[in-house]
This record gives C-alpha cells, structure tokens and sequence, in this order.
C-alpha cells in the first residue's frame, strides 16, 4: 500500500463522514483500475457541509489484493468516524 495514505487520511478534518453506497453484485466497488494498477476511490462528507474525493493509489494490480486493502482502509474509516462520534 502506497506510503501517502496514512497522510490523506490524517488530513481529512475531524467530524468527516465516509459515503458508501454498494451494490451487492459488484466485489469490485470503490475500486478503480487506472494505468495498470487499483485505486481506491471514495466521498467524504465535510463538516462545513461541502464533500472531498477520497482517491488512494493500492499499488497493486492483484484484485484480491485490492480488495482486502479496499476493506480495511474502509473498515478504519469508518472505525474513526464511530470512535468520533
């Protein structure tokens, strides 16, 4: 996983909500192919009520790979937003 999402994700305000939407046929969301490797694309939502494009390079071409790095950088948003609350 690239070294620059621990950063992206430190400099997302306090109070942010993460937005999922998921269809249940798709393993494959969030995900983005581009250039020969997985990204992970997602939506914050800002406390001042504005949003932010959430796009952090997995550095992987392995879609399995992908998607386990895709569930845990979710999963620790999310935790962060609960723990917030």
């Amino acid at each position: 996983m690239s070294k620059n999402i621990p950063a992206a994700l430190a400099a997302l305000p306090q109070g942010c909500a993460l937005s999922l939407r998921t269809h249940p046929r798709n393993p494959n969301h969030h995900l983005w192919w581009n250039n020969g490797t997985w990204w992970l694309h997602a939506t914050v939502h800002r406390p001042d009520y504005t949003k932010q494009r959430l796009r952090l390079p997995l550095e992987t071409k392995n879609i399995h790979r992908a998607r386990t790095q895709r569930d845990t950088l979710l999963a620790s948003l999310c935790g962060d937003r609960k723990e917030a609350a």
